[in-house]
């Protein structure tokens, strides 16, 4: 609660900031504030080189929450979104785990194999702040694109499994640790391990319609984080990236 609430501070500020500059709308200021919402598609990459974080895929997630945005020109604006973004990735099969799980004694770095489901999940409070350009249809709708940077503040992560499988000493299954099938069933939390703070660049594109005062928008984006998301590099070197496909609708001031 404490990093959304200076997340909700850090928007505020954003947010006063831009009600202060477009004040004088005699000069042409345009002040915009709305909700957003859609399906969040997230993977982790980047972590092939360690047996711990490899061969993740993308996971279906959500995304939704506020925007504001400031007009610059007659084709630019600036906008500020608070974003609830779910991500993180799963893989499923054969897989490594931490071999002292099992054995206190095995050597740091020892590694068993097993088939099972896994699921990252990271719930984060993200600020992106963006760069759009408008290019005009007609007198209400146009099309846009967008880009800039983001900041992510880490709110909870947790890491879900599923199945039972026999235990391996290796990924190719020719060494067997346990021969009898060991459940996998468990929700772990792992908060602890990931880093709080990711930031990274955003950009895509997408559709509004004014419709009298307000706004309706489409919008496809694109994100990869910068920040290696685990704190100890021994169980991994992973990105956050996404997909975000979202609607949504701003009242225009």
């Amino acid at each position: 609660m404490k990093k959304l609430s200076i997340t909700l501070f850090v928007l505020g500020c954003l947010t006063a900031t831009l009600f202060a500059q477009s004040s004088p709308l005699k000069n042409g200021a345009d002040f915009a504030i709305g909700i957003l919402g859609g399906l969040n598609i997230p993977r982790l990459s980047g972590g092939n080189n360690n047996e711990l974080s490899r061969d993740y895929t993308s996971r279906a997630g959500e995304a939704f929450g506020l925007t504001a945005s400031l007009r610059l020109g007659p084709n630019f604006s600036l906008t500020a979104d608070l974003l609830y973004s779910s991500e993180g990735g799963k893989r499923n099969g054969i897989q490594a785990f931490d071999a002292s799980s099992l054995n206190p004694l095995a050597p740091a770095g020892t590694y068993f194999y097993a088939k099972y489901n896994n699921e990252s999940i990271l719930n984060y409070a993200e600020i992106p702040v963006m760069l759009k350009y408008f290019i005009p249809l007609n007198k209400s709708s146009r099309f846009f694109v967008d880009f800039g940077p983001y900041v992510g503040f880490l709110l909870n992560a947790k890491q879900k499994t599923d199945g039972s499988s026999i235990i391996y000493a290796d990924r190719a299954e020719t060494i067997t640790v346990i021969p009898v099938a060991q459940s996998f069933v468990a929700s772990t939390d792992i908060t602890s391990s990931i880093n709080p703070v990711n930031f990274g660049l955003t950009g895509g594109g997408g559709f509004s319609q004014r419709i009298s005062s307000g706004e309706i928008f489409m919008d496809v984006r694109g994100a990869y984080g910068l920040v290696v998301i685990q704190k100890y590099k021994e169980n991994g070197t992973s990105h956050n990236g996404n997909l975000l496909i979202d609607m949504g609708y701003a009242l225009h001031f």
